[in-house]
């Protein structure tokens, strides 16, 4: 097993506190800044179609839960360090990241070969909205303000790196939820499985950077090129 030291994690948590009991509680701040990021996604798309915005992929999710993500965060001290708004301290984290994006790509290029999915090039806007939107709302909502809370409470308590993973593990589940709103069968169970070990490989890489920046460049990574390849093995 990979050990997770926390030499690596930021450990700047001590001013890490709400107006109210957020260092008493984090692994309930973590719940909240879960149902938080979840409703603002809802809400993005209900006011994109309200707008009547005509666009294939949904801006509004991403935008609106990247603001109300921004606001909540704001509410606790020192957000920045909540978020892992901070350049890392490992000077291998840029490879670490794409080498990270490219076992999530292996793995869902695997998956969708397994499903079977038809290969075809995608719309312009869909590119240029996969190599923005989704690494900055859901790295931002999910890897940035809930499995930030879950760090503190494992710095807060010393948990030991197995008890790390299994905040990893915890924090994967919902992402791989979220996934499989539209789909069904054997489709929602390949979807889930990707999605989970995607979210699995890019929490490892917040707790061992200590940052958020590397899961943000290897999330777009794999939206922007994982359909691509897909499409170029399959062609």
């Amino acid at each position: 097993m990979i050990k997770i030291k926390f030499s690596n994690v930021n450990t700047s948590w001590q001013g890490v506190e709400s107006l109210t009991t957020s260092r008493r509680k984090p692994l309930l701040w973590a719940v909240i800044s879960f149902v938080v990021y979840f409703a603002s996604v809802v809400a993005g798309s209900i006011i994109q179609k309200a707008l009547g915005l005509n666009f294939q992929m949904g801006w509004g999710q991403q935008i609106i839960s990247i603001i109300v993500v921004l606001i909540f965060a704001s509410f606790f001290k020192k957000p920045k360090e909540l978020l892992g708004l901070s350049v890392p301290r490992n000077n291998s984290w840029l490879l670490l990241s794409i080498l990270t994006a490219f076992f999530v790509i292996t793995v869902s290029v695997i998956a969708r070969m397994i499903g079977n999915e038809p290969a075809e090039l995608n719309s312009l806007e869909y590119y240029l909205y996969e190599a923005t939107m989704p690494g900055l709302g859901e790295e931002l909502g999910l890897r940035g303000l809930v499995f930030g809370f879950m760090l503190y409470f494992a710095k807060q308590h010393n948990i030991s790196s197995k008890g790390i993973w299994l905040l990893i593990i915890i924090q994967a589940l919902p992402f791989g939820i979220l996934h499989i709103f539209q789909s069904s069968g054997t489709e929602a169970i390949l979807i889930f499985t990707y999605t989970s070990i995607a979210a699995i490989a890019l929490a490892w890489l917040r707790a061992r950077t200590g940052s958020l920046l590397p899961c943000i460049i290897a999330h777009n990574i794999v939206n922007a090129f994982g359909s691509l390849i897909y499409y170029l093995i399959m062609k």
